[in-house]
C-alpha cells in the first residue's frame, strides 16, 4: 500500500470488512459452542442412562449369562436323571468351554445354548 492518507471511502470499507469479521467470528464460536454443548449433554444422558439400568440391576449381559446358567443347570439335571432334554443333538464339551453343535435351524435361533465353564 502507499503511504498516502487513506479516504473516506476506504475507511468505511475497512471498517464494513472487520464488522464482517467479527461477526464470522462470533457466528463461528457460537456454533462450535453449540456443538460441543450439545456432544457433552447426549455424553452425560447416555452415560446416565447406562448408569441407571446398572444400578438398578438390570445389566444385559448379567441377564445373558443367568439365562445361559440356567439352561446349563437344566440340561445337567435332565442328564443326570435320565430325562431327554430340549437340546439333546446339541453335545458340550468338557471344561474347556466351546461345544460343538449338530442341532437344527430351532435350536440355533433359541439364542441360549448349553456351555460349561469352570472358575477358579
Amino acid at each position: 500500500m502507499s503511504d498516502s492518507p487513506s479516504t473516506p471511502g476506504q475507511m468505511d470499507a475497512r471498517a464494513l470488512a472487520s464488522s464482517r469479521r467479527e461477526a464470522l467470528r462470533r457466528r463461528t464460536r457460537r456454533i462450535r459452542r453449540s456443538v460441543a454443548g450439545l456432544a457433552v449433554t447426549m455424553f452425560a444422558l447416555v452415560f446416565a442412562i447406562v448408569y441407571v439400568q446398572l444400578a438398578s440391576g438390570h445389566d444385559p449381559a448379567l441377564s445373558a449369562n443367568a439365562a445361559r446358567r440356567r439352561a446349563a443347570l437344566v440340561a445337567s439335571k435332565s442328564e443326570s436323571t435320565g430325562a431327554p432334554s430340549s437340546s439333546e443333538s446339541s453335545t458340550s464339551t468338557s471344561e474347556s468351554g466351546s461345544s460343538s453343535s449338530t442341532g437344527t435351524e430351532e435350536e440355533s435361533s433359541s439364542g441360549a445354548s448349553a456351555v460349561r465353564t469352570s472358575q477358579s
